[in-house]
């Protein structure tokens, strides 16, 4: 969940280049609705903060009358990454009031060997929750060093289970697939 708070709570991803403190999207274009408080991004949108780097083929953000965010979508090979944390899907959607980030079309998370996965993840950021459907859950082998565990996955700061036999081999847990997918 660290990855996906870092998202909604910075936005936008980081990158070399970026000044300490900002935040720098580019892309092939940019366009600008003043009227409608919307800024479309379109092309090789990358965007880079100082929590997390986003890559993504559009980027449609919306404000309120003000500079605050009110939704921000991306979509087409979206790619984040935070740290040593991975997220990939088709879609990406963030409410700022709700504090709901959803990620949709072959959503996966990742850190190390472990995963989530499913056809959308959504998160509650306000509830420290999350939902996968249909959800599958890969947590790979932890080392004495304290790789592994879902909660470094899904949890910032989250620890990673305590020993014993059951801790040192993977875990895979998911709900069945839907008959037929589009």
């Amino acid at each position: 969940m660290a990855l996906v708070v870092t998202l909604a709570c910075g936005l936008v991803a980081a990158g070399e280049n970026a000044t300490v403190g900002n935040t720098e999207i580019t892309a092939k274009t940019l366009s600008f609705d003043y009227k409608r408080y919307v800024a479309l991004f379109e092309g090789d949108v990358v965007v880079v903060d100082p929590q997390l780097r986003m890559e993504a083929d559009r980027l449609s953000v919306i404000f309120e009358g003000s500079n605050q965010v009110k939704s921000v979508t991306a979509s087409g090979n979206v790619r984040l990454r935070h740290e040593d944390k991975t997220a990939t899907c088709e879609r990406a959607i963030y409410l700022a009031q709700a504090g709901e980030v959803t990620l949709m079309n072959s959503a996966v998370l990742s850190r190390g060997d472990d995963r989530v996965m499913g056809e959308k993840i959504v998160f509650w950021m306000h509830e420290d929750r999350m939902s996968v459907t249909p959800g599958r859950l890969i947590i790979g082998p932890q080392s004495n060093a304290g790789g592994g565990g879902l909660g470094k996955l899904v949890k910032p700061g989250g620890a990673a289970s305590s020993g014993g036999a059951a801790a040192s081999r993977p875990i895979r847990a998911s709900t069945p697939l839907p008959a037929s997918q589009p």
